[in-house]
């Protein structure tokens, strides 16, 4: 590093998360990886950036050191967030071929002839680089080792949860000033600069993913930003938002209601609650991912609202680039999943019950996975908060 910025993770826990990771490589009997995904380069290195809508692969031999391969404006990045040295990275400028330099920096390296896992799963990885890379690296046989790095992301360490618990505390502050901002003739997109102003001011970062802010008819429909839209009396609103401290997010949902709530309002904020609760209630170590879907899909069902919820019940959280806060992708509470929860997991649990164009109702909270039970980690309390 070319400056005194402190790593946002020791360099032991950096060098354990890469000899964990090469020690699998070695015995999948892959050679190397080629790993695309930005969490995945920023969990292994703490490199990090918004740039990377721009090619970058970090080449990861199954023993060694890993070289990164990037954009050249993004040098200085690595050089502020990252641990590896100059001669660990490998630039190029818009005009050359960041796929070409990818098959160079492989055989450079003199990682050896045979399988070479890659992520086939990577938002980040479009075919024609795909096709290209296979055809560049002729001597290796391009294998799926999707899922290596993401299997040692899903418990998280005590650092990572510190980040998580001050991601949560920006979730419950943005939160929070949405749900004052709220009233009848007030725009949507007031309630929305309300929550980033309380993100921004509570130490926020840039996130994964929007807020999603909808009142009366919206609301009924996932993932709905702000619209413009004249907030009513007698709508239901839905607000859902995620803090971020160092990639690592928490994410929170809550609803209300302008004037006096419906008594069908009142019944399905009462189901929504309580399914929250039973999902909650059932979380410790040796439960399976399904038996907490169940715990929560079940009190729906029973309460006859089962075509309202048609979803998981939640997914793992932690760092996160665009276009995702979440980490689904490595771990979803849903039906008949069979994978066990450990401690030190954490989850966003977000059941929520809409009748699409009409109305919509939900609550979540993120929580982490102790070695009893399960510890809250978003804290504002579980209400419909009736302006």
């Amino acid at each position: 590093m070319s400056n005194a910025q402190p790593l946002v993770f020791t360099l032991n826990e950096f060098q354990s998360r890469l000899s964990q990771f090469q020690a699998e490589l070695m015995r999948r009997d892959l050679k190397g990886m080629l790993i695309h995904t930005p969490e995945n380069i920023f969990y292994l290195t703490g490199y990090q950036s918004p740039g990377y809508y721009m090619y970058q692969c970090l080449v990861v031999p199954a023993s060694g050191d890993p070289v990164l391969v990037l954009r050249r404006g993004e040098l200085s990045n690595v050089q502020f967030y990252s641990w590896l040295p100059e001669n660990q990275v490998r630039t190029y400028d818009d005009t050359n071929d960041p796929v070409a330099l990818t098959s160079d920096t492989v055989k450079q390296m003199g990682v050896g002839s045979g399988a070479l896992g890659i992520e086939t799963g990577s938002w980040f990885l479009p075919v024609r680089h795909y096709l290209k890379l296979t055809e560049l690296l002729g001597g290796y046989q391009l294998t799926d080792a999707q899922g290596i790095v993401e299997s040692l992301r899903v418990i998280k360490s005590p650092a990572e949860i510190a980040y998580i618990r001050e991601a949560c505390l920006v979730a419950d502050n943005s939160m929070q000033a949405g749900l004052d901002a709220i009233r009848a003739g007030v725009n949507e997109d007031e309630v929305a600069a309300a929550m980033f102003s309380g993100m921004i001011r509570s130490g926020g970062e840039y996130l994964g993913m929007e807020p999603f802010v909808s009142s009366g008819y919206r609301s009924g429909n996932m993932h709905s930003a702000w619209g413009h839209k004249v907030i009513g009396e007698g709508e239901t609103l839905l607000l859902e938002v995620a803090g971020a401290r160092n990639r690592y997010h928490g994410a929170l949902m809550r609803s209300a209601y302008t004037g006096a709530p419906t008594d069908e309002i009142k019944r399905v904020t009462e189901v929504c609650i309580a399914s929250l609760n039973a999902a909650i209630e059932s979380i410790r170590p040796g439960v399976t991912a399904g038996e907490v879907d169940e715990a929560c899909r079940g009190t729906i069902e029973r309460a006859g609202l089962y075509e309202q919820f048609r979803k998981r019940t939640g997914y793992s959280i932690g760092c996160a680039f665009a276009p995702d806060w979440g980490e689904g992708h490595i771990m979803s509470l849903q039906r008949d999943d069979q994978r066990v929860l450990q401690p030190g997991m954490v989850f966003h649990i977000p059941p929520a019950l809409r009748v699409p164009n009409t109305y919509g109702v939900g609550f979540s909270e993120t929580l982490l996975v102790t070695d009893t039970g399960c510890e809250l980690l978003t804290k504002l309390p579980r209400e419909l908060t009736v302006v």
